[in-house]
């Protein structure tokens, strides 16, 4: 029996600016491969409006609310949204036999299918892209007993390579039991991120990181590092003289914790997947970048960050 290859990515009309540049690099590099949007919440009419043009599919699951039960349990309420995180964990039951979750805040820049069997080549069972253990766990017993394990990566959630059948429904239930009672040795902030490797970690699953399996890759796809994205024929690659990642190849490249807005990094790749990568676009970018600067210069201001979140909290 033929395996079923594709891809799951999750969104909700709050972001179909970011969903559209998406959709039009994913389908660029990969035509014909299988695509299922998990709605990241019910706000997304607009977007599944999309479904017939980039040829995707809607998977719902029956699992989305109890998933989103064990996103609250682990909520400390830095957000009105973490649980909805959780929703894309169905896609160890859903009707892909083997595929790659992305976020939808990333653009696709090559082909993705050996990506998705390299598990099965290669012998692991789940493997990952972008690690930062800070981000994931506090520093403690539970970190320190599963780097001593050889586990503990500290993996980003918004972009990994998994089976069928890896995890339960169930499996995670009694998994979150366990993680709650150390909830204090977790990331705060990063709910479903420390969820996903805490249930790894504790399972023993065999795991890998993709750039460092297969070679040739760049280490991670963060539009912010240091160096800068250039293409030669039809492939994408990091130019970083003197850098470990230099000249090699992006699959992917995301803005995690990058807002949307004209001095953006590599915003100009960004536009052209948006298919708005014109004069007019450029030159509306160069008006509008001194506010843009100031605004980032009041973010970074720690008195200001400071009275900003007291008076949240108050």
């Amino acid at each position: 029996m033929t395996s079923k290859k594709g891809v799951y990515f999750s969104a909700s009309d709050q972001v179909i600016t970011w969903a559209t540049a998406f959709l039009n690099s994913f389908r660029r590099f990969n035509p014909d491969l299988p695509l299922y949007l998990i709605p990241f919440n019910e706000s997304c009419d607009e977007l599944i409006k999309l479904a017939e043009k980039y040829n995707f599919k809607i998977y719902r699951d029956a699992s989305f609310a109890r998933l989103e039960k064990i996103g609250q349990d682990f909520e400390l309420g830095h957000t009105d949204y973490g649980p909805y995180w959780f929703r894309r964990y169905a896609s160890f039951w859903g009707p892909l036999d083997e595929f790659m979750y992305l976020d939808a805040r990333q653009l696709i820049l090559t082909d993705i299918e050996p990506l998705i069997t390299a598990p099965g080549r290669c012998g692991y069972d789940f493997m990952f892209y972008d690690c930062a253990i800070d981000q994931v766990y506090e520093n403690g017993p539970v970190r320190r007993s599963f780097l001593q394990k050889g586990m503990g990566r500290g993996f980003n959630s918004g972009r990994w390579v998994s089976k069928k059948g890896l995890f339960r429904m169930e499996e995670f239930e009694q998994f979150a039991q366990t993680a709650l009672l150390v909830r204090h040795q977790l990331n705060p902030r990063n709910t479903d991120q420390a969820f996903i490797n805490f249930c790894c970690d504790k399972k023993e699953i065999r795991y890998g990181h993709l750039a460092e399996v297969l070679g040739n890759y760049c280490q991670q796809g963060w539009a912010g590092q240091r160096g800068s994205v250039y293409e030669d024929k039809g492939a994408y690659y990091l130019w970083d003289h003197g850098g470990l990642d230099h000249k090699k190849q992006f699959f992917l490249l995301h803005w995690g914790g990058i807002s949307l807005s004209s001095s953006m990094p590599e915003r100009k790749l960004f536009l052209k997947f948006l298919n708005k990568n014109n004069f007019r676009q450029r030159s509306n970018d160069l008006l509008k970048l001194p506010a843009q600067q100031f605004y980032k210069t009041i973010r970074k201001s720690r008195w200001i960050n400071s009275q900003y979140h007291a008076l949240r909290k108050g």
